[in-house]
């Protein structure tokens, strides 16, 4: 009987981005890991001319495969572009050389030697996996501690060859159906330990179809300090994918903590929507005037802003005078870190207009993103979008802490005193739980239950 070594091919499959062109130190990893397994394949075969081995001539197969994958590495090396696409077409050739040689095999032999040779072939297909895959701690490599997942099938496999070859046991073809089976368990397993590839999601909420989040009341949510001294800052990333589509309303509300009739607190959203420059983004801010409750309506026009694409927008207000100002500039706008739209400027003489939040706190309504409610819980002015790294602060932040937020400093710091709340809505796959509805802020003090329709998005969309 010849102890006979053949190649048995793993199913492997490969994925193709068309955004993926220049990548070549992963693009060299994936074809140098199949050289790996070809190269194997071609040193531990048996050649000869008898039944279960396979011709010198088949020697030829895998070295050209082995040739063509170097000549594509080079090329890379090089820096020569290429793209997942034509990396995959070069995975696939390999592949295929792979069965070519196979099926060259020297064959009819008795079950008994079948049985065996597919025994060895379960052998060679672990060691492959064994010593072709790649081990550490990053995304794509296995665990060392996984290695012994393959070592101990590998050792029960070629106990049980060594008994067959030696006459102690007689191998059916069921035994080794069974053992084979074991085996394929175990490439399973070790297979499910690779580090997976790290995604990033955000928060979708499709406000048009009855989502939104809902904060509870919390009076610090719009109390930001005493009468005609407040000072607060609400800033967040927005993306409007479909505006509020009730033919009735032309407001689409990013954040809330208002009420009407009669006006309190504040809030924050986008008004018209017809592509021109009469689209707005805007600020609700309810003011006492000597008793009597009005409001400044700030905003900045141009067409379209955040609309299916994220934006940064932020709004300061103290009434002690804005960072860096005069005393009389109270309020300003800021749209991807840009101070855009209107201000607000009083003068000390009128410092009995002061921020007024008096109606919220007897309303107790909640604070709510992707729409406003009205006092009996109805919805309105919604959208459906995201919003990512919202914060709200009882303190006027500076033009450079609002420029520092928009290029993607969004850390903060939770025992930060003057930090109301914050929240993400950015999990990492790790970390992520799909049905997971109530979502604790990062000073831990609040708790936002998402409501009605939402998903998490890859965070490219």
């Amino acid at each position: 009987m010849f102890i006979t070594i053949i190649c048995c091919i793993l199913s492997i499959s490969y994925s193709c981005s068309d955004d993926d062109k220049t990548n070549n130190t992963i693009y060299i990893s994936q074809l140098e890991a199949k050289r790996g397994e070809v190269q194997y394949i071609l040193d531990n075969s048996e050649y000869g001319t008898v039944l279960g081995t396979y011709p010198e001539k088949s020697k030829s197969i895998l070295e050209t495969a082995i040739a063509d994958l170097n000549m594509f590495i080079d090329k890379l090396v090089k820096n020569e572009n290429t793209n997942q696409e034509e990396v995959n077409v070069a995975l696939i050739k390999a592949d295929t050389a792979l069965k070519e040689f196979k099926n060259s095999i020297m064959v009819n032999v008795s079950e008994e030697e079948r049985s065996l040779q597919r025994l060895k072939n379960t052998v060679i297909e672990l060691e492959t996996l064994l010593t072709t895959s790649v081990y550490g701690d990053e995304a794509g490599t296995y665990p060392q501690e996984s290695k012994s997942i393959l070592t101990n099938v590998i050792g029960e496999l070629k106990t049980l060859i060594d008994n067959v070859v030696l006459g102690q046991v007689q191998l059916i073809d069921e035994m080794a159906t069974e053992a084979i089976r074991r085996a394929n368990d175990a490439i399973d397993s070790f297979q499910d330990t690779k580090h997976k590839e790290e995604v990033i999601y955000n928060l979708y909420v499709d406000g048009n179809k009855g989502g939104y989040i809902d904060f509870g009341y919390k009076e610090e949510f719009a109390n930001f300090g005493t009468n005609q001294h407040a000072a607060f800052t609400i800033e967040l990333w927005v993306r409007i994918d479909e505006y509020c589509n009730n033919p009735y309303e032309d407001n689409s509300t990013y954040l809330s903590a208002c009420n009407d009739s009669p006006w309190g607190g504040w809030r924050v959203y986008s008004r018209y929507h017809n592509g021109d420059n009469n689209d707005l983004i805007r600020a609700s801010i309810t003011y006492s005037d000597n008793g009597n409750i009005k409001l400044w309506e700030p905003n900045y026009g141009a067409p379209r802003l955040g609309y299916q694409k994220w934006m940064h927008f932020a709004i300061v207000y103290a009434e002690d005078g804005l960072p860096n100002e005069d005393q009389d500039e109270r309020f300003r706008m800021y749209y991807n870190g840009e101070r855009k739209g209107e201000s607000i400027r009083l003068g000390q003489d009128v410092r009995h207009w002061a921020y007024n939040y008096a109606n919220y706190k007897n309303a107790k309504i909640p604070m709510t993103a992707f729409c406003r409610l009205k006092e009996n819980g109805d919805r309105m002015e919604y959208f459906s979008g995201s919003i990512k790294y919202m914060r709200i602060w009882k303190s006027a932040k500076t033009s450079d802490e609002i420029k520092k937020s928009s290029q993607g400093d969004n850390a903060v710091n939770p025992n930060d005193p003057n930090l109301v709340c914050a929240w993400d809505f950015v999990a990492s796959s790790k970390d992520l739980k799909q049905e997971e509805v109530k979502i604790k802020d990062i000073t831990g003090r609040h708790t936002a239950t998402l409501k009605g329709a939402f998903s998490w998005k890859p965070i490219d969309y």
